[in-house]
């Protein structure tokens, strides 16, 4: 077998991380997949190592599941090896643009230089501030997009849109404190990500519970994945059965109770699920076509989604389900001008002072906690901002272009809610925490949109249960993949955690509510905030004024209050 060596090529952006570009909460999940995998090659070294030497030595590598920028073995490349680490000790660190013993020209292979077109700008590993921003803002767009609308009117028009406006400067303010704490310590003491300097500033109790609290909002995110494709793989399955056995396509575009003249209609309350209302279910009712007792959103459905995608993710590599990560954004852009081009059609259905109105508009109601426990999972891009954002070929203006994506993002969050909220035509609290649920199965923008989710999400799901072993793995084996046996089990345990929700809490809106706010209490509002005030202690001698304990001692206290007020909204 082969072992990899690698070796620093001081001063080259010859190669760069791939981040895992998605929409649907995965980015914003873990380190890069490279990353995982540099780190499982060698702990003790963080940085990228661009140039990548292979040595025909005996040794397993199994765990090991991906070979990144492997080349041929021969001898030449071997003495081209030494003559790297001889320069690079010579070198020591550089300071600056100093030249002083740079690796000679001839030195470097050939396969790392490129032919020089006038009026090109030469390769540097980095992205623009503009290929920056918008990462930042397709990383946080996800499936909070579909319950925005049903978040917007749980808490009210103005309180609605007031605490975007708010959760997103909070947000963005603690995710720029990681970026100031990691801008001072990151490359003097080699860190290569948030765990690494939760490490060094909190201890071992620090990045534990930075790796715990990552691996939990993962688990949320998948719950809520699960949620969602099952019920777009029943109602995509049931409208190709309506096909089939519906002669009569009036009949066909009126099979859903209570439809309008919109293809809308007001969907009756999810009950969560009991072990009486499952024996009453079409399973095991007297009457109940074949069809239902062998497909039904209550049981089978999300149990034959497991059975199809457990030989998925247990693949010892994703690379493959990255090359769908580009469906992330147009699933994105599918959804905002889906709503768009509903709202042209409804026109504004909006009261403000007739309480006994359909369209009747509360500007303020008590369950607005509903929203800020969503948005602080909508919002959460800070255990993965440090690996966007090092990428920025401007590192002087990551502040300026965090900020313009975080506004990017709450505009998009504000339009979409708010335009779904106003525009709907049918009383407003009938909006579903999934508001394509709000439409007739036989709608036609509504069945595109269900099947192209399907499979957008049917490729991300393995790449967020891929980042969750990774983490838990190599956390407690110090291996990413320690054998099949443990991949499989723990792979069993997520799907079973994930079928359980579809089956006994199908709430898109409570999941992500409860997961956001508590995940969020740790990563968004706590961690920052204490990393802030100890990078702050630790440069000014212990020494920190008032305002630097009131101001992040009151980003805590609003996290805290956020989980538990998340234990007084009603459904």
């Amino acid at each position: 077998m082969n072992r990899d060596v690698d070796v620093i090529l001081p001063d080259s952006d010859v190669a760069s991380e791939v981040t895992l570009d998605s929409s649907s909460d995965v980015g914003r999940a873990s380190p890069t997949l490279k990353g995982l995998q540099n780190r499982e090659s060698n702990p003790k070294q963080r940085t990228r190592r661009p140039f990548h030497f292979q040595t025909t030595i005996s040794a397993n590598r199994a765990e090991s599941p991906i070979l990144v920028d492997a080349v041929p073995y021969d001898n030449a490349q071997e003495a081209t090896y030494s003559r790297y680490k001889y320069y690079q000790r010579l070198r020591g660190p550089a300071i600056g643009d100093d030249q002083a013993l740079l690796i000679p020209d001839h030195v470097v292979p050939s396969i790392f230089f490129y032919p020089y077109i006038p009026g090109t700008v030469p390769l540097t590993g980095k992205q623009s501030s503009l290929i920056t921003i918008f990462a930042v803002w397709n990383t946080m767009m996800g499936t909070s997009l579909l319950s925005m609308p049903w978040a917007v009117e749980q808490a009210g028009l103005l309180a609605g849109l007031s605490l975007i406006v708010v959760m997103a400067g909070i947000c963005f303010y603690t995710a720029f404190c990681i970026l100031q704490v990691y801008g001072i310590y990151g490359e003097k003491e080699n860190l290569a990500d948030f765990p690494d300097l939760c490490m060094f500033l909190l201890g071992r109790v620090g990045q534990w519970v930075s790796v715990l609290f990552s691996a939990l909002s993962l688990l949320g995110a998948s719950a809520v994945y699960w949620v969602l494709m099952s019920n777009f793989l029943y109602h995509t399955v049931k409208y190709v059965y309506d096909l089939i056995t519906t002669t009569s396509s009036v009949h066909l575009f009126t099979i859903d109770d209570n439809s309008s003249a919109f293809n809308l209609f007001c969907p009756d309350p999810i009950d969560n699920l009991s072990y009486s209302s499952l024996l009453s279910g079409p399973l095991f009712r007297n009457g109940a076509s074949t069809f239902d007792k062998i497909w039904n959103l209550d049981l089978t459905v999300p149990i034959y989604m497991a059975l199809l995608l457990l030989p998925l993710i247990c693949l010892k590599s994703a690379t493959f389900f990255t090359k769908f990560n580009a469906l992330g954004t147009v699933s994105v852009f599918y959804i905002m001008g889906f709503v768009v081009t509903k709202a042209s059609q409804w026109g504004v259905h909006v009261e403000f002072n007739d309480t006994s109105s359909p369209f009747y508009v509360p500007l303020l109601r008590s369950n607005f906690p509903a929203l800020s426990g969503m948005l602080s999972l909508a919002l959460y891009l800070h255990n993965c901002v440090v690996s966007i954002m090092k990428n920025n070929r401007h590192q002087e203006s990551n502040g300026r272009d965090l900020s313009i994506a975080y506004i990017l993002v709450a505009l998009t969050y504000l339009g979409i809610g708010a335009t779904f909220y106003l525009t709907f035509p049918l009383e407003k609290d009938c909006i579903e925490d999934n508001l394509l649920n709000n439409f007739s199965r036989s709608d036609t923008l509504t069945v595109i949109a269900r099947v192209f989710l399907l499979f957008q999400m049917m490729t991300v799901f393995p790449l967020l249960a891929y980042i969750l072993r990774t983490q838990i793995l190599y956390a407690f084996f110090n291996s990413i993949y320690p054998s099949f046996s443990h991949v499989f089990s723990l792979n069993v345990a997520l799907l079973t955690i994930c079928v359980i929700f579809a089956i006994f809490l199908p709430q898109v809106g409570t999941i992500t509510r409860f997961s956001g706010a508590l995940c969020g209490l740790v990563y968004v509002f706590t961690l920052p905030s204490i990393l802030y005030v100890v990078s702050y202690r630790k440069q000014n001698n212990g020494h920190a004024p008032a305002w630097v304990y009131i101001v992040h001692g009151l980003i805590i206290l609003c996290g805290l209050l956020n989980l538990i007020a998340q234990f007084i909204v009603t459904n």
